[in-house]
This record gives C-alpha cells, structure tokens and sequence, in this order.
C-alpha cells in the first residue's frame, strides 16, 4: 500500500491537465500505429515493469518519506512538508559520503557547483514523486508576528517595572539584555541569530563617537558567518538614538554597558555571552520574551490583541519582519531600504571587498550612516 501510495505521488507531480493530454496522445498514437503499421501494440509501446527485483528509483527511501509524514505535526495533525523531505535530505547526504558516490564528472563555477550523482533521491521518479507529496500534503506556513513600536513600547514598560522590582541583580541583568536585543533586532533589521554576533569591544570603542554624533546612533559591531556569507566577517549597522516613537535604546544599552564594563570589569568578547565568555544563543533570550508578553498583552490590549496567538511572536524573524512592515508604512525609499539591507547583498556579490578589519568596516559604513539611519528614524 505504502508503494502504491508512492507512485500515485509520482505519477501526479505534474498538473492534471498534463496527465490527462498525455494519457488521451498514448491512447491516439497506439491506435495509428495498430491501424497504419505492421506493428503490434507490444512492439510500440515500451515495456513497462522490470522484471528484475530491484530498486532503481528511490522506493525504499520514498517509503521511509512517507512513514515520516505521518508523525504528529507542531501547527496540525501531521508534520509539514519542509520537516517531511529532511529524510531524503539525509539519505541523499550519506549515500553521496558512501561507497557508491559517483565524482567523474564535476561541473564547477565558483563555490556554485554542479555535480554528477548516481544517488536514486537525485533522480526523476523521485524528484516526481516528492513534488507529488508536497501536492497532495500541502503546506501551512507559520511566521512570526512583526514587532511594532507600540508592542515594543508596551514591552519596554513592563519590562521597566520588573526591573524596579527585581530582588537579584541576575533577573535585572536579563530584563536588560532582552530589552537591548528586541531593540538591536527591530530597529537594526537584524534576523534573530545575528544579534548573538555583537562584539562588545567593538560598540565600545565607537560608543563615545557615534554616541556625540551630528546625528546621535549607536554603532553596533557584528563579527561571525552571516546567512549567505562565508568565512568571518565584520559588520557595522547603525542604530538611531532619537526615534519618531521615542524607543529607548540608548537606555536599555548603557544599563547593558554599564554591567558589563563598571560592575563586571569586562571589556571583551561577545555582548551577549555565558558566565564562562561563550556566545549565548538566541533561544535564551526567547524563553525571556515569553514570560513577558502575557503582560504586554493583558495591560495593552492595543499593542497585541486579546486573540493574538503569543507563541506566534519570536526573536528569530519578529523583529525583522516589524522592521520591513514599519519601513513599508513609514513610506521609506526603497534606496533606503536597500541600503540597509547591502551589507549583505554587497558580501555575496562577485568582486565583493576581502574581509577587512573592523576599524575599516567601520570607516566604509561611516559614509553610509545617514542615509542608514533613515531607515528606523522615523520607527
């Protein structure tokens, strides 16, 4: 049964319409060639089976798949189709690392290549019959909520009330750090796990400059492997001090600085780190923000909804998202939006600039910031 299932997948990976056109052309070219030739239907048609007992598109693989999508889902019944095709990402891994990898033919451009694999999870049927799954099983996508500047404000309150009365300097050390990275995330359209890559030796030794600035902004320092990206990089965002809704990041980060440089004598290292100096993940700082938002909600039922779904908003792409929705609202230039965003795009692009040292990143993005910084003003 799990076979059959398999190939009725294959079999409708292509439209409807193309299954019927071209089962209705078989059906009209067999019959001119019984009536109009010598030949018989069995010497036209190809032979279809095989009669040897063996596995040459993928089967075993493509019965495991969908044993696979049969295990309870997070968001419905049954998993979704992206977490369904890990398992043939797997299989095709470890059979390209086995015996039977095939490396005679290597078509190479760059770091971009084209390889030649005898893998079955590479082929045709299978290819047919994952886009035939995917099909029939459909996917539900789940984003995260944006941030917007009434939530962060909402958080920013409650936030300030727990930390008047925290009882132990650890619950107000987190309280801070959550502030600063829902802010460094929002207004510096950051993904979630890029925060984490803040060097506090680097926004410390800008903070005097950018701080006392014409424009007054908080250069924030990143340093790791970027989405895109390969090898170590550094990067400089700029965070506007002064914001339309009066967000407090200048508040939140000099608390920040403040326990890291005067109270913990350290100067170093990541912003964001462990008691033993190693890079905190993002889904610490997570598990803060859901302790938190139930209290957003209740007390500004204007900034989130009563029906709003709380496990729907993340550090991982809540901020960025509330980033581009509140750029597109506030009517930013494009350029503007694009420029904030070429960091990135610069880094993957052919004939991008070496990896530099950061008082040259720096000295680089230095000539950008205006216009950078008209990114989240107006937030």
């Amino acid at each position: 049964m799990v076979m059959r299932r398999a190939n009725l997948d294959a079999c409708w990976g292509r439209a409807t319409s193309t299954v019927t056109a071209n089962l209705s052309r078989v059906r009209k070219d067999h019959k001119d060639m019984v009536q109009e030739t010598p030949l018989t239907g069995d010497e036209f048609l190809p032979h279809l089976g095989n009669p040897k007992l063996e596995d040459r598109v993928g089967m075993r693989v493509a019965v495991q798949v969908l044993r696979a999508s049969l295990r309870p889902g997070k968001y419905d019944e049954y998993i979704q189709f992206d977490t369904i095709r890990k398992t043939r990402t797997w299989w095709n891994n470890a059979y390209n690392a086995g015996e039977e990898y095939n490396a005679d033919a290597i078509f190479a451009r760059d770091e971009r290549n084209v390889v030649a694999t005898t893998s079955p999870t590479s082929g045709e049927w299978f290819t047919r019959f994952m886009r035939g799954l995917k099909l029939r099983v459909g996917e539900i996508k789940k984003q995260n909520n944006p941030f917007t500047s009434e939530i962060v404000l909402a958080l920013d309150k409650v936030c300030e009330e727990a930390w008047d009365g925290a009882e132990d300097q650890g619950e107000r050390a987190d309280i801070e750090d959550l502030m600063a990275y829902v802010l460094m995330e929002f207004l510096g359209d950051l993904r979630g796990e890029e925060v984490p890559l803040l060097s506090l030796k680097g926004i410390l030794e800008f903070w005097n400059e950018t701080t006392a600035a014409k424009q007054p902004h908080i250069m924030l320092t990143l340093h790791g492997k970027f989405k895109g990206e390969t090898g170590l990089r550094w990067h400089c965002i700029p965070l506007p001090l002064n914001t339309k809704s009066k967000l407090p990041v200048g508040k939140w980060i000099s608390r920040c600085l403040t326990r890291r440089v005067h109270l913990g004598g350290r100067t170093t290292g990541w912003f964001f780190a462990n008691e033993d100096g190693t890079r905190r993940k993002m889904k610490y700082y997570d598990a803060l923000l859901q302790e938190h938002l139930p209290a957003v909600q209740h007390r500004f039922p204007d900034a989130i909804g009563a029906k709003t779904e709380l496990e729907e908003f993340s550090l991982w792409r809540s901020g960025r998202s509330g980033a581009h929705s509140a750029a597109t609202n506030n009517k930013v230039p494009l350029e503007v939006t694009e420029a904030m965003g070429r960091w990135r795009k610069r880094e993957r692009a052919k004939g991008a600039v070496p990896n530099l040292p950061m008082r040259q990143v720096y000295l680089r993005m230095k000539l950008a910031t205006p216009t950078l910084l008209a990114f989240a003003s107006d937030f």
